[in-house]
C-alpha cells in the first residue's frame, strides 16, 4: 500500500473521533436556563474604532433589559483617531461610562490592560464582553441571563463574522468558525479548553480575579480569550457554550485583506502558548490535511484500495455531520451547504497559516 495512503488512514480515526465527540457533545444540555435577572456588566475596549463605535452604540441603547440591572463601560484604548471624541459626544446620547487610558499597568500590556480597568470598575459579578466593531442584539443580556445558573462561571455564545453590513451569512468564515465554536464546546464539557472567542463571551468577576486576573499572560498582545479561559478553568466550576439566536453577535471585520490576514497569523501564533496535550491535537490535525492532500493528488495516478476510500467516506461524514450540527443549533442549517466547499479549502487555510503562526510576524493595532 502506499506509504501516503497508509499514513491517512492510520491519521483519520483520530480525526473522526475528535469530531464525532464534539458532534454529540452539542446535543447534551449542560445546564438549566436560569430564570433570575442578574446585575451585568458589559465591557468594551477600543482602539482607533471611530468608524465602527456609531453602530455598536446604537446596539447598546437597544438592549432590552431593565435599565438599572446592567451598565456598559467602553474603554478608549490609547486610540489616535476620533475614537475617544465620539464616546465624548454620544455620552449624553446613550447609557454607557467611558474610561480614557492612556496609561500603562505593570506586567499587562495592550488589550488585556484596557479590559482590566473596565473589569475593576464594573460594579457587577458577571461581565459581558464584545468588541467595538460588533452589533449586538436587543436580547443580549436576557439571554446571558437565562445562562447564567446559579452554578455557571463562563459562558461562550455564538458570532457571525461578517464583512460589511450588506454582506451574507453565507460566507466560508461563518461555516468555518462553526468547527471552532463545536470544539470550544466540547473543551469547556470536559475542562479542557480548546479555544474561545472574544466577541461574545461572558464570565464572573469573581472567578477571573480568583484565577489570579491576566497574571502570567499579560505580557502576550492576545489570549484574552482562549488563554483566559485555559488560565481560569481549574476555579471555574461550570462553562458553557449557549449558543442561542437571541444572542447571536455580528462581527464585521472589514473588507481590508491584510488585517484579515494579520488576525490569522496572531491567533494561528498562539499555539506555543498552549498545553502540551493541546499542541499535540493542533500538531495531528495539520498532518492529518496534509495527508489529506497528498491522497487527493496521488489518487490521480495510483488507485486506492477499498480501506482507503472507507476511511474517506468516514472523514467526511464525520466533518459534514459536526459543521450541519452546529449550523442546526445556531438556527442556520442552510450554512452547511458550504461543506463541499470547506472540504478542499479549510485544511489548505488550515496548514498555510499553521504554518505561517510559527515563523512569521503579524502587526496589531
Amino acid at each position: 500500500m502506499n506509504l501516503i495512503y497508509l499514513l491517512f488512514i492510520i491519521s483519520t480515526p483520530f480525526h473522526v473521533i475528535l469530531l464525532l465527540a464534539a458532534t454529540i457533545n452539542l446535543f447534551i444540555k449542560r445546564s438549566e436556563e436560569s430564570d433570575q435577572t442578574p446585575g451585568i456588566s458589559v465591557i468594551v475596549a477600543a482602539r482607533d474604532e471611530e468608524h465602527n463605535l456609531p453602530r455598536l452604540l446604537k446596539s447598546l441603547d437597544k438592549l432590552n433589559y431593565p435599565k438599572d440591572l446592567y451598565e456598559v463601560i467602553i474603554i478608549n484604548d490609547h486610540s489616535t483617531d476620533g475614537t475617544l471624541e465620539i464616546l465624548a459626544n454620544h455620552k449624553v446620547d446613550y447609557n454607557f461610562h467611558y474610561i480614557d487610558w492612556q496609561g500603562e499597568q505593570e506586567g499587562v500590556t495592550g488589550k488585556k490592560a484596557a479590559l482590566l480597568q473596565g473589569i475593576n470598575a464594573a460594579k457587577h459579578d458577571i461581565l459581558a464582553f464584545t468588541d467595538a466593531d460588533c452589533v449586538v442584539p436587543p436580547n443580549w443580556l436576557r439571554g446571558w441571563a437565562k445562562a447564567y445558573a446559579d452554578d455557571v462561571d463562563y459562558v461562550l455564545s455564538h458570532a457571525l463574522i461578517l464583512r460589511d453590513e450588506k454582506d451574507s451569512y453565507m460566507r466560508m468564515k461563518c461555516f468555518e468558525d462553526g468547527v471552532y465554536y463545536s470544539l470550544a464546546a466540547l473543551g469547556m464539557s470536559i475542562r479542557r479548553p480548546f479555544t474561545s472567542v472574544a466577541c461574545n463571551m461572558s464570565y464572573r468577576k469573581s472567578t477571573f480575579f480568583k484565577a489570579g486576573a491576566f497574571d502570567g499572560i499579560g505580557h502576550l498582545a492576545s489570549g484574552d480569550d482562549d488563554l483566559l479561559l485555559m488560565k481560569m478553568m481549574p476555579h471555574i466550576r461550570k462553562a458553557i457554550y449557549y449558543p442561542s439566536p437571541e444572542m447571536r453577535v455580528r462581527s464585521y471585520e472589514g473588507r481590508d485583506i491584510v488585517k484579515r490576514h494579520n488576525t490569522n497569523i496572531r491567533r494561528a501564533s498562539k499555539l506555543r502558548y498552549f498545553p502540551l496535550w493541546l499542541q499535540g491535537i493542533g500538531v495531528g490535525a495539520f498532518l492529518h490535511f496534509v495527508f489529506f492532500y497528498l491522497t487527493l493528488i496521488l489518487l490521480f495516478f495510483y488507485p486506492g484500495n477499498k480501506l482507503l476510500y472507507i476511511a474517506l467516506a468516514i472523514k467526511i461524514g464525520a466533518e459534514l455531520g459536526l459543521c450541519v450540527s452546529h449550523s442546526v443549533a445556531i438556527k442556520l442549517p442552510w450554512l452547511g451547504a458550504l461543506y463541499p466547499v470547506a472540504i478542499v479549502a479549510f485544511p489548505a487555510q488550515f496548514i498555510f497559516y499553521a504554518i505561517w503562526g510559527s515563523i512569521g510576524k503579524y502587526s496589531w493595532k
